[in-house]
């Protein structure tokens, strides 16, 4: 079970980056700076986007206001800008206090839930996705991270019940589906799991994420030299080493009778 959590370790931070800006829809004309630090994050100047959620926390007085979705967003875009900065308990803490401030949103516990999987706790990131679906049963984000925790777990069959579900309500990101197909080649279905992600692999919306993937999923079913060909595109030699090396390990374990451990599936809306 080592390994396969090594694997997703590696994987977690590419897949939640730059990808869960949008839990809310607040009024932006009502405060300009929050659009500015939204768009900041959005190119990738954290450290920007950082100070500019700080201030807006800081000085706006609708963050005096329990409930205002202009508040809310502007506590997630910090504990998300924390998280893509690896700035990890402060992270937790800010989505901690946005929960206070806002039980009755998703966006927190799913936050919360995506510094559980990047902490190595899947379990704990199972509950806090639960609690997300419980107030938003369609909320894509937080389907997607129930998955990713159940396939930290070895419940590959109900990790791919989530990420289909998370398909149905946003068919355009296309991140479910490689994760959908990642699970595949994990629980022994490579042949189906690189169709697709060679598929996804010419997207104009293609990423390194979904290259990656493809990787495994040769290194999954045993073509070493595909794997480590299409792992230099966007990594270095080392780290196609240590996922070959993690890839090794998996397929050992899948040979013994009960790698899959009891179910924590939650049905898919």
């Amino acid at each position: 079970m080592k390994c396969l959590k090594a694997l997703f370790t590696v994987s977690i931070l590419g897949l939640l980056s730059g990808c869960a800006t949008d839990f809310i829809s607040a009024p932006q004309e009502e405060c300009p700076d929050l659009a500015v630090a939204q768009m900041a994050r959005a190119r990738g100047d954290l450290p920007q986007a950082i100070r500019d959620f700080r201030n807006i926390i800081r000085e706006s007085a609708v963050c005096e206001v329990r409930g205002n979705p202009l508040c809310e967003a502007a506590y997630m875009g910090l504990g998300l800008s924390l998280l893509d900065a690896n700035v990890i308990q402060e992270a937790k803490q800010t989505f901690d206090k946005a929960i206070t401030m806002f039980p009755k949103f998703s966006g927190p516990y799913t936050g919360l839930g995506m510094v559980f999987l990047v902490t190595d706790q899947p379990e704990n990131a199972l509950e806090a996705f639960e609690k997300a679906l419980y107030l938003n049963p369609r909320c894509p984000k937080a389907l997607n991270g129930y998955g990713i925790a159940q396939d930290i777990l070895g419940n590959h069959m109900d990790a791919q019940a989530n990420y289909r579900a998370a398909m149905e309500v946003d068919p355009l990101a296309i991140s479910y589906e490689s994760n959908l197909a990642l699970s595949m080649a994990l629980a022994g279905n490579e042949k189906e799991a690189i169709s697709i992600l060679e598929r996804l692999s010419r997207s104009p919306n293609a990423t390194p994420r979904i290259r990656q993937n493809l990787s495994l999923a040769y290194g999954l079913a045993g073509d070493r030299a595909m794997a480590k060909k299409i792992g230099r595109v966007d990594l270095s030699d080392d780290m196609i080493t240590n996922n070959l090396s993690y890839i090794e390990a998996i397929r050992e374990v899948r040979d013994y009778v009960g790698i899959i451990p009891k179910s924590n599936a939650r049905p898919p809306p």
